[in-house]
C-alpha cells in the first residue's frame, strides 16, 4: 500500500533495540582474552618481582665469598687487595645467577663492576615495569674483609634487569600467545555462529511484511534446527492467524450483507406499506378539505392539520428512507450517490463548502464496498458537522489498480476535545473497512479539523471476490 496511515506504527532499524548476538559473543570473548592476559602479564611480573628479590637475597653470601677469596689471591707482583679485582671469580656462576655486581674500596672509590647473564634485546616497556616494581628493594650489600679481619672494601648486587625482563619477556610471549589463541578462536566461532544467523535478516524482513498487514509472507528454512524450527512454528500460527482472521472477513462481510439487505428489506416495506398510507391520508384530506369547504367550513382547520402532520411524516419518512438505503445509489451508482449527498449537505450549509473529488472509475465496484464508501463518507459528513462547525468540508475518493482510498477532512474546531473517535459511528466504519481487509484512520489536523481514511486493498475491488464468498 503506497498510503502510511496515521497511528501505523512502520518497521523499521530504527525500531531495533536488542542485543545482536553476534557481536556480543565477539565482545565478550574479546575482553574475556584481553582480560586473561592482562591479569596473566600482573601475574608475571609480580612473580618475577618475588622471584628476584629472593634470589638476591640468596646470592649475596655466595658472591661474598668469592669476591674475598679473590681478593685475597696475589696477582701480578704477588699484590694482594683490591687493586686489579677483575670479578672473574663471578663468571662461571654469573651468567646463570644473572646479577650486577659493583665493588669499592673503604674510601667509596670505584674498584670493578660487572653484569652477568643472558643479553638480548627485550621490550623497553617490560624493563621500566620491572625497574618500577623492583626500585631499590632488591638489593644486597656487604663488606670484603682480609686477614685478621680488616676491611678492605664493599659490593653491592644488584639484579641484572636486562636479563631478567628478557626472561619476563618470554613468559609474556607465552600468554600473548595463549591471548591470541583464544581471539582465533574467537574468529573461528564467531564466523559459523555469523552464517548460522545470516537467515535471521529474513526472518526479520518477513516480520516486516506481516507487521505491515501480509500474512501470506513465510519464513525462511535456515539450516540452524533451532531457529528451522521457530521459523516453522511461526507460519503454522501465523496460517492460522490467517485462516482465522479470512474466516472473520466473510462473517463480517455476511454480516454487513445481512445488514444492508435488512435496511433494503426494511426501506422497501416502508415506501411501500406506510409510504402507501400515507399517500392515501393526504389524499384523503385533500377530498374532504373540497367536500367540506362550503358544507362544514369549521371543520376545515382540523383536515388541515391532519395534512400539515402527513406531509411531515412523509419528510421523514423520506429522511429514514434515506438513511436505511440510499435513493438512487443502486440504480445510478456511487458517483451520483455521493454528488446527491455531497449536494444535500451543501444546500443545508449556507456557511460551509462542501467538494466532492473523484479519481478513477468507481461506478463499477462491488456492492458491499459501494455501500461501505457511501455509509463511510455519509458518516464522516455527519459527525463533522455535529461536533464542530467547519468552514470547509472535502470528500475525495480515489481509485486505483492497486487500492481504493477514501479521504474526508474538515477545517472546524471541535466543541468538545479528546471525542474524536470515541462514538459508535467510527466503530461502524471501522467494523466495515476491517470487513473488506482495509485500514481505518482518523487523526487530528493542524491546527484544527480532522481527518479520516480509508484504505481498501485490491482484493477488495474484485467483482469475482463477491461472487465467491
Amino acid at each position: 500500500m503506497a498510503l502510511n496511515l496515521p497511528g501505523r506504527r512502520m518497521p523499521g532499524p530504527a525500531c531495533d533495540t536488542g542485543v545482536d548476538l553476534k557481536r556480543h559473543l565477539l565482545l565478550r570473548v574479546t575482553l574475556f582474552a584481553l582480560v586473561i592476559g592482562l591479569l596473566a602479564v600482573g601475574a608475571i611480573l609480580h612473580q618475577a618481582r618475588e622471584r628476584i628479590g629472593a634470589h638476591i637475597e640468596r646470592t649475596g653470601g655466595t658472591v661474598e665469598r668469592l669476591i674475598v677469596g679473590e681478593a685475597t689471591q696475589p696477582r701480578g707482583g704477588f699484590e694482594i687487595g683490591l687493586h686489579g679485582l677483575e670479578l672473574d671469580s663471578l663468571e662461571s656462576i654469573g651468567e646463570l645467577l644473572g646479577i650486577c655486581v659493583k665493588v669499592e674500596d673503604i674510601y667509596d672509590r670505584h674498584i670493578a663492576q660487572r653484569c652477568f647473564g643472558e643479553v638480548a634485546d627485550a621490550p623497553a616497556m617490560v624493563r621500566q615495569a620491572l625497574d618500577l616494581l623492583i626500585g631499590s628493594n632488591a638489593v644486597f650489600r656487604g663488606a670484603i674483609i682480609q686477614y685478621p679481619g680488616f676491611k678492605v672494601g664493599s659490593f653491592v648486587v644488584t639484579p641484572n634487569l636486562d636479563s631478567e625482563a628478557l626472561t619476563v619477556w618470554r613468559e609474556i610471549r607465552i600468554v600473548l600467545g595463549m591471548a591470541a589463541g583464544i581471539l582465533a578462536l574467537n574468529l573461528f566461532i564467531y564466523l559459523p555462529v555469523r552464517r548460522a544467523l545470516q537467515p535471521t535478516e529474513r526472518i526479520l524482513a518477513v516480520l516486516a511484511r506481516m507487521e505491515a498487514g501480509d500474512l501470506s509472507a513465510r519464513m525462511p528454512r535456515p539450516r540452524l534446527v533451532e531457529l528451522k524450527r521457530i521459523a516453522a512454528g511461526f507460519d503454522h500460527l501465523t496460517g492460522r492467524l490467517q485462516k482465522t482472521m479470512a474466516e472473520q472477513r466473510q462473517l463480517a462481510q455476511r454480516l454487513l450483507a445481512v445488514r444492508e439487505e435488512e435496511r433494503r428489506h426494511l426501506a422497501r416495506e416502508l415506501h411501500d406499506e406506510f409510504g402507501q398510507c400515507l399517500a392515501s391520508v393526504g389524499a384523503d384530506t385533500g377530498f374532504l378539505t373540497a367536500r367540506l369547504r362550503h358544507l362544514q367550513p369549521e371543520l376545515l382547520p382540523a383536515i388541515q392539520s391532519i395534512a400539515t402532520v402527513t406531509a411531515g411524516m412523509m419528510e421523514s419518512l423520506q429522511g429514514i428512507l434515506g438513511q436505511l438505503r440510499p435513493q438512487g445509489l443502486d440504480e445510478f451508482g456511487l458517483r451520483a450517490g455521493l454528488e446527491q449527498l455531497v449536494g444535500g449537505w451543501q444546500r443545508r450549509l449556507a456557511n460551509c463548502h462542501v467538494e466532492l473529488l473523484i479519481s478513477g472509475e468507481i461506478d463499477d465496484l462491488p456492492d458491499d464496498l459501494t455501500v461501505s464508501l457511501y455509509r463511510i463518507a455519509q458518516e464522516s459528513l455527519t459527525n463533522a458537522l455535529r461536533h464542530s462547525i467547519p468552514g470547509r468540508l472535502t470528500v475525495r475518493l480515489e481509485r486505483t489498480a492497486t487500492h481504493c482510498l477514501l479521504c474526508i477532512e474538515d477545517d472546524g474546531e471541535a466543541r468538545e476535545p479528546g471525542t474524536a473517535g470515541s462514538g459508535l459511528g467510527v466503530l461502524g466504519m471501522n467494523e466495515r473497512v476491517v470487513a473488506l481487509g482495509g485500514r481505518f484512520a482518523i487523526a487530528a489536523l493542524s491546527p484544527r479539523g480532522m481527518r479520516v481514511l480509508a484504505e481498501f486493498p485490491a482484493e477488495a475491488l474484485s467483482v469475482e471476490r463477491n461472487t465467491h464468498a
